[in-house]
């Protein structure tokens, strides 16, 4: 009767001891899929968006640097729909995506440059900067 009772108690303190021990488990591992090309799209997006901005704010202000900041953002529209063949998830829905950011970006462009002084603007109204000043008041800096 005693090692009945001796080997039960065993057992009963060894199941205890083993409930209340720290459960370990295997650490959970939480997999994120990293879209190499959605990101680059949206941030191709993202810039001609900005150059749009300032296009739009050399419209308001009459400011060349505003016409520059537009080139430079849409440059770095065009050169982030390019880097996206480089990625390995590229989808037929990225490529025309790319596309449109091309003629998008192709249109913007066109409208910066007539919107750019010419050499001869220059020349002229720096040739009659007084008279050049008192009709544009605003195109001068």
């Amino acid at each position: 009767i005693f090692m009945k009772r001796y080997f039960s108690l065993i057992i009963v303190g060894l199941l205890f001891m083993a409930s209340c021990a720290p459960q370990t488990k295997a650490p959970v591992v939480i997999k994120t899929v990293v879209s190499c090309a959605e990101k680059r799209l949206d941030t191709s997006y993202d810039f001609h968006q900005k150059a749009k901005d300032f296009l739009a704010s050399y419209y308001k202000t009459r400011k060349e640097s505003e016409l520059f900041f537009a080139w430079y953002a849409s440059e770095d529209s065009v050169y982030m729909a390019q880097t996206i063949k480089k990625c390995f998830d590229k989808k037929n829905k990225h490529y025309f995506a790319v596309k449109n950011i091309y003629q998008k970006n192709d249109i913007l462009q066109n409208l910066i440059v007539q919107n750019m002084r010419l050499d001869t603007q220059s020349q002229l109204s720096e040739l009659f900067l007084e008279d050049y000043r008192k009709i544009f008041v605003r195109d001068i800096q």
